[in-house]
């Protein structure tokens, strides 16, 4: 009997221990946000502070690396209503869609800020990127498309295309200012890269057509 006894007690003892971890256990994406407001007014005045930059943008990626090794994150200027946009991107790695949603659905209500999960649409059908060796924009890139099996793929035209994964990079970004980063990664489900033949403009769509042809394929 008194052995029965002790073995509960023991057990009483590791479901309390073990409890009392859980509770207070470490939750990245709390402590994320927990340092974030903490020193949310010095990241707003200081993410074009050359000096002070460096710093702000090395903490925050240390933290979000905690959460998940891919997540990267952007700022937007500070617009004309103060409000300064903060975006967490899986930087196009599907398997990390999941860690970002999770950290943006408990984002703190925080003056001048708007939370975002992925890299937003940039409004307008301009817009050219410089990487000092050569420029890109939307102008550059034209594409046809299929959508057997109702999946959509994209076949990309590109003007000067070199097949460097610079440009590849470059690319990436112009589509996700131009679709957003989630609907790039989600609803294209293969993108095929060929240099532009000039005399075979006529029988593409220019770039830009590509968000009509996605929002419509969501209705």
């Amino acid at each position: 009997m008194k052995n029965k006894l002790l073995i509960i007690l023991t057990l009483i003892l590791i479901s309390s221990i073990m409890l009392s971890f859980n509770i207070f256990k470490s939750n990245p994406e709390e402590d994320f946000w927990k340092w974030f407001e903490k020193n949310e007014k010095f990241i707003y005045e200081n993410v074009e502070n050359k000096d002070k930059q460096e710093k702000v943008f090395d903490d925050i990626s240390s933290r979000l690396h905690k959460i998940d090794e891919n997540l990267v994150f952007e700022f937007s200027p500070i617009h004309e209503n103060n409000i300064r946009e903060f975006s967490v991107s899986a930087d196009g790695i599907k398997e990390s869609f999941p860690a970002v949603e999770k950290l943006i659905a408990i984002s703190p209500r925080i003056k001048n800020w708007q939370f975002n999960a992925f890299r937003q649409r940039i409004p307008g059908d301009e817009l050219t990127l410089d990487f000092g060796k050569f420029k890109i924009g939307y102008d550059d890139i034209y594409f046809r498309h299929s959508t057997s099996n109702n999946e959509l793929g994209v076949e990309l035209n590109i003007r000067n295309y070199d097949e460097s994964a610079q440009m590849q990079n470059a690319i990436y970004v112009l589509l996700d200012g131009l679709l957003g980063e989630y609907d790039v990664t989600m609803n294209i489900k293969w993108i095929e890269w060929v240099k532009l033949d000039e005399n075979n403009v006529e029988n593409l769509d220019k770039l830009t057509e590509l968000r009509d042809l996605i929002d419509s394929r969501k209705k």
